[in-house]
């Protein structure tokens, strides 16, 4: 077997620690073995390949103009600054190492450039001829935390000077402060240098003139000490020149020492930046960018300037926010300076062409394809986009774990590079990995959190954090799992748990690693040599189980969801939620408690929730709807111990099943075979009963402390929970607790939820207590095993149930009806349109009552549902009671359904009649299934008669047509409305013969047409249910004649009713009154005349209506007035008989003769009480005066008519 160790070129262990993975920007030898290393070392990634040629032309057209130039060269920690600036330090100095190593790449851009007409430098050449001074400077090597950038500068300027021989560049103006304290010993002689020995600034005058004759840096402490002495600031003494000043001054001293330029290589700038605070921040970021920003006109040699900056680590943690205003200000102030990035991926091509020289390319190459191919589906999305060449490139690393360096090796001190870590990867602790296989992404931890103690530069808390958690907590709960575990958790799954628990700790200071969060799944991938088929799954149920576990000891390591997209994370902090959850569960510790977290977890998982008496405090027992064979079926629930139930509960409902469920435990020493025992008991004493017993597995102490974990959790979420537990911390604190108990909480449903499946359906029993019952429990979730259960128990009860394709709804039963009793006509298919078409796919087919074609269908039957109810029904008189208890019974048959065949009946050849009373019954689909109907046999009319009765109805009596096909129910109603509306239509016609002989009328056609037509109606009279006979009789009444004269008038008999009644009796009374008057008497007896000839003629010849009723009114009325007016002429008094007046006013009366009747004159003619409002009450009271005042004689009499008033 072909190792890592064997296929790669790797040192020895002890030879890493000599090895330099930090590259310093220093002054080195051009031609020493520490610069030819460091050539050969480096490797030109593709940002080098395309920065380094651009840089040197920028530079060459800089230099050409004399101007200055500055750039950034930009990257993450690891990506090779500081190792790409001592190059091109090298490369500007002329080291041959450096050339050797670069010279192709130049030259390649050279003729590239000139290939395509463009102007190529021979960068060697000018760079010789330019004679650059390179100054590197370590900003993290600068003496003194006051030293400022333009000190560091100087500094760094005559370090560079000193090591070429050259004099230094004399930057402060110290020489005025000695002519100044010569002045004053010379004015105030001795005294001042006693003053200055006892100060211990200098020993005398000797002592003074030897320093001015010193060194710069001599001489500038005895400056500062002068200043000091005399209390003035150094600032303002002019010792210091201004930087602007200094810069040109500097690059004049440079171009006299024989250099053409000065190239700064800054390094480090930022993390010595990051020291400073307040005015000196941003003074020293504006001494930066004056170096290439000024405005004092061109210095005497150009000066370049490069610095290296980190890449802004705020873009992967946030709270790193000093850093980010560095960045800030930089970006503000710093806009003329150039940019180089030197990516992340950087370190990709570094490991390529640094640690990773194959021995053995070949085994290499096809173990690296083998790869590639297995991976090709995955690592794109492990990679989140990345291509399989990175797979290439990096390999044995998994790419994923050469990105989570890039972060974690940032918050890492220095020497802690990423190169270091990966040898030691390489050589300490995987050596003997087998070529063809990853080294796991977890397999980093140990390197970067060795036991002895993590090394970080930020997020030093974090870090320590991280090696705490997994030394002190994690590593220890995992050796007790193995402990507890025997031979199931072995060692294999205990180095992949701790494999996957170490990825998610360095995914919690990764985020290029934790992206959007760390699955199961993805964890596996990250940590598994294999990645496909069975064995990739069943690795990923292991980890879930595993990290499940591990979670229940370590409460902060959170899984939240299920199955291989569940989101692992540890939750790190200063706060501990397994400890505030330690505390939490000595509160709810005790089965109370326990049930009811279980309780609420079983009922959702069972679909009770909501349901009456599975509520908060329920009995834990009610109804329960299924739904079967697309009809809605009611069962029962009960939820106990079934070991503790007595018989009663056992009991189904009638017509239904009852499913009892068993806890998951029980008192100690109680198994699940005694719960067993109780039903089997219950079934040999009581029979078979549609009833199942569900029979979890109990719970073992583990699972039932989920139990305990969740109500822990739940406490601490609670109002109480946290003013009991979270009282002493801050509100930060205790949001972040709350977070995090919320994530536990999720989990832990999560768990309760799978613990469920477990207990109830892989591990548990349907015991059915009546046989042929298959108790396996085929589905996945709980819900839908207790749907399975419950419809195997109705397949049981009634096998011969028909499955329908839609729910039998009302209006569906209706529409099935309506063509059942059309298709029942005849014998032939009846059509069917879309709608009727599918509530017979859906309903008529299960029900065996349809042969179905593509457009047409017909009735059946001779199947085995409607074949029963037509055998039960076949006598004259039957209860329906019984027919509906055998659909019911045996078909289990609802009563929709039972309607459906009743009402079929009714439309066909039976009556429905209330059972008791024996009044007919309206039955419909939906009636009330109190009313008890007996059926009794009925015969149709013919189809014929039956057209003939729905015209007749309609003619006579304005009976709405029924419908055109028959049925003994709608032939019933028919009849029971022609009833209605004839007796009533038969009183009219009885009324107005009454009428008529009232007003006189004793014969004529209009008597006799009444009459006829009353006699006609009479079957309807008839009290009998038997609607064939009452139809029979009332058609051969009636003349299959649309013109008959009597069919109008029954028609319109309610009309001459209303006719007749506006006749104006008193006007025909007085009438016949004034019948002899001498003047108008024939005329009166002719409109009387009229009256009774009209009333008495046939009403087609002589119509009676109310237009002639108001005519004759109206001249009747002209009649009476004319009456009124014209009265009848006084008889003369007869001669010679005796008789004498008599005298006026009391005398005797005299008497008048000539043969007329004799009158007796009287004073009060006429005595009557009349309402003056009554227009009737005064005709008659005129016609009284008339007739008073003719029994006076035809003498002239005066009359007075006087209002008399008396009392009542």
């Amino acid at each position: 077997m072909t190792t890592i160790t064997d296929a790669f070129e790797l040192p020895r262990p002890e030879d890493i620690r000599a090895m330099g993975f930090v590259v310093k920007l220093r002054e080195l030898d051009p031609n020493s073995e520490e610069v030819e290393q460091l050539a050969r070392d480096y490797v030109v990634t593709p940002a080098v390949e395309k920065e380094l040629p651009r840089i040197l032309d920028d530079m060459k057209q800089v230099f050409d103009r004399g101007e200055e130039y500055g750039r950034f060269i930009h990257g993450s920690f690891g990506s090779g600054k500081s190792h790409f600036m001592t190059m091109l330090s090298l490369l500007v100095e002329g080291a041959p190492p450096a050339w050797k190593k670069f010279r192709p790449l130049l030259n390649a851009h050279r003729d590239a450039k000139a290939s395509k007409g463009g102007e190529a430098s021979d960068h060697e050449a000018w760079l010789t001829k330019a004679g650059l001074l390179v100054v590197r400077i370590h900003m993290l090597s600068v003496r003194g935390k006051s030293t400022g950038f333009d000190r560091a500068v100087y500094e760094g300027l005559n370090a560079a000077l000193k090591r070429r021989g050259k004099a230094p560049f004399e930057f402060l103006n110290v020489d005025a402060i000695f002519e100044e304290v010569r002045r004053e010993a010379k004015e105030y002689g001795e005294v001042v240098w006693k003053r200055l020995e006892t100060e211990g600034i200098v020993g005398g005058r000797d002592d003074f003139e030897a320093l001015a004759a010193g060194s710069i840096q001599a001489k500038e402490r005895f400056a500062r000490a002068w200043l000091k002495y005399k209390g003035r600031d150094a600032s303002d003494a002019g010792i210091d020149p201004r930087w602007s000043e200094g810069l040109k001054r500097m690059a004049e001293h440079a171009k006299a020492q024989g250099f053409g330029g000065i190239v700064l290589m800054i390094d480090e700038f930022l993390l010595w930046l990051a020291e400073k605070s307040g005015q000196e921040f941003v003074a020293e970021i504006n001494n930066l960018n004056v170096i290439v920003d000024h405005n004092t006109g061109q210095r005497p040699a150009p000066v370049f300037v490069f610095v290296a900056r980190q890449r802004n680590l705020q873009e992967f943690f946030p709270d790193l926010v000093d850093e980010s205003k560095i960045h800030e200000h930089l970006d503000h102030h710093a806009k003329r300076f150039e940019l180089t990035k030197l990516q992340d991926v950087e370190l990709r091509h570094i490991v390529r062409g640094r640690v990773l020289r194959p021995k053995k390319p070949d085994e290499v190459k096809a173990a690296v394809s083998s790869l590639s191919e297995k991976h090709s589906k995955v690592l794109p999305a492990l990679l989140a986009g990345s291509d399989l060449d990175y797979l290439r490139d990096v390999y044995p690393f998994h790419p994923a774990l050469i990105e989570m360096l890039v972060d974690v090796t940032s918050l890492m001190q220095r020497e802690r590079s990423a190169l270091r870590l990966l040898y030691e990867l390489l050589v300490v602790h995987y050596p003997k990995l087998p070529l063809g296989e990853f080294l796991p992404v977890g397999s980093a931890f140990s390197a970067i959190f060795p036991e002895s103690g993590v090394e970080a530069s930020k997020k030093v808390e974090l870090m320590q954090d991280i090696h705490h958690q997994y030394y002190s907590r994690l590593a220890p709960a995992m050796a007790k799992m193995a402990e507890e575990g025997g031979a199931e958790f072995n060692d294999e799954r205990r180095r992949a748990l701790d494999q996957l628990v170490k990825t998610v700790l360095l995914a919690e200071v990764s985020p290029r690693l934790k992206q959007g969060g760390l699955t199961i799944e993805r964890l596996v991938q990250l940590n598994a040599v294999d990645v496909e088929g069975e064995t990739f799954r069943g690795q990923v149920r292991v980890a879930e189980t595993d990290l499940l576990a591990l979670s229940q000891r370590v409460p902060d390591l959170q899984v939240a969801g299920q199955g291989k997209t569940a989101l692992v994370r540890y939750v790190l902090g200063r706060v501990s939620l397994g400890e505030i959850l330690g505390r939490a569960r000595s509160k709810v510790d005790n089965p109370a408690q326990r049930f009811k977290v279980f309780w609420l977890a079983l009922r959702e998982a069972l679909g009770v929730a909501g349901t009456k008496g599975f509520e908060d405090g329920g009995p834990n027992e009610g109804d329960w709807d299924l739904p079967w064979r697309r009809t809605r079926r009611r069962g029962r629930i009960k939820l106990g111990n079934v070991r503790e139930m007595s018989y009663d509960d056992f009991a189904p409902p009638d017509g239904a099943f009852k499913i009892l469920i068993d806890y998951p435990w029980d008192e100690p020493g109680h198994t699940v075979d005694e719960d067993r025992l109780r039903a089997t008991n219950v079934r040999k004493k009581q029979g078979l009963l549609h009833t199942v017993c569900w029979l979890p597995r109990h719970m073992s102490p583990t699972e039932l402390g989920v139990l305990t974990e969740l109500a822990a959790v739940r406490y601490l979420l609670s109002d109480a929970g946290q003013e009991d537990l979270l009282e002493t911390l801050g509100p930060q604190d205790k949001s972040k607790v709350l977070d995090q108990a919320g994530i536990r909480q999720k989990t832990l449903e999560g768990q309760l939820e799978d613990l469920l499946k477990e207990v109830y359906v892989r591990h548990g029993e349907f015991f059915a207590l009546i046989s042929d019952v298959d108790s396996s429990r085929p589905r996945e979730t709980l819900a839908e095993n207790l749907e399975h259960i419950a419809a195997l128990l109705m397949d049981r009860r009634y096998p011969q149930h028909p499955t329908f394709l839609a729910e039998p709804k009302k209006q569906d039963l209706e529409s099935l009806l309506g063509w059942m009793v059309d298709a029942g006509e005849g014998s032939v298919s009846v059509a069917y349109d879309e709608n009727v078409g599918k509530v017979l796919k859906n309903l008529g087919q299960p029900l065996e009552l349809v042969n179905l074609g593509q457009t047409k269908a017909s009735l059946r039957l001779d199947s085995r549902y409607i074949k029963d109810v037509l055998q039960r029904a076949d006598q004259d008189s039957v209860s329906w009671a019984p027919i509906a208890d055998h659909l019911r019974e045996t078909y289990g048959f609802q009563p929709l359904l039972v309607d459906l065949f009743l009402c079929f009946l009714c439309q066909r050849d039976h009556r429905a009649l209330e059972d008791i009373s024996g009044e007919p019954a309206d039955v419909r689909i939906g009636m009330s299934q109190t009313t008890r109907i007996r059926l009794q046999r009925g015969k149709l009319v013919s189809a014929a008669d039956w057209h003939r009765l729905r015209d007749l109805g309609s003619q006579l009596l304005e009976v709405p047509r029924p419908a055109a096909h028959r049925s003994l129910q709608g032939q019933d109603r028919f009849t029971t409305e022609l009833r209605t509306r004839g007796q009533a239509r038969r009183t009219v016609l009885q009324a107005l013969h009454t009428r008529l002989v009232h007003l006189g009328v004793e014969g004529g056609d209009r008597l006799r047409e009444l009459s006829t037509a009353n006699s006609r109606l009479g079957p309807l009279a008839q009290t009998t249910t038997d609607s064939h006979k009452v139809l029979s009789e009332l058609l051969a009444s009636w003349p299959d004649d649309a013109s008959d004269a009597l069919r109008t008038i029954v028609h319109e008999a309610e009309t001459l009713r209303d006719a007749l009644a506006e006749l104006n009796e008193h006007a025909r009374g007085n009438l016949k009154a004034g019948v002899s008057h001498p003047i108008i008497g024939s005329e009166v007896r002719g409109h009387l005349g009229a009256l009774d000839s009209r009333l008495a003629a046939a009403q087609a010849e002589q119509p009676l209506t109310k237009d002639w009723v108001a005519t004759w009114n109206k001249k009747a009325q002209e009649l009476i007035k004319r009456l009124i007016e014209q009265p009848r002429a006084p008889q003369p008094p007869a001669i010679g008989d005796g008789a004498q007046p008599s005298n006026i006013g009391g005398g005797a009366r005299p008497s008048f003769t000539g043969g007329g009747p004799e009158v007796t004159p009287r004073t009060v003619l006429l005595k009557k009480r009349v309402n003056p409002a009554d227009a009737d009450a005064i005709e008659d009271f005129l016609i009284e005066v008339r007739k008073a005042l003719t029994e006076q004689g035809v003498k002239p009499i005066s009359v007075a008519l006087v209002r008399t008033e008396e009392l009542e």
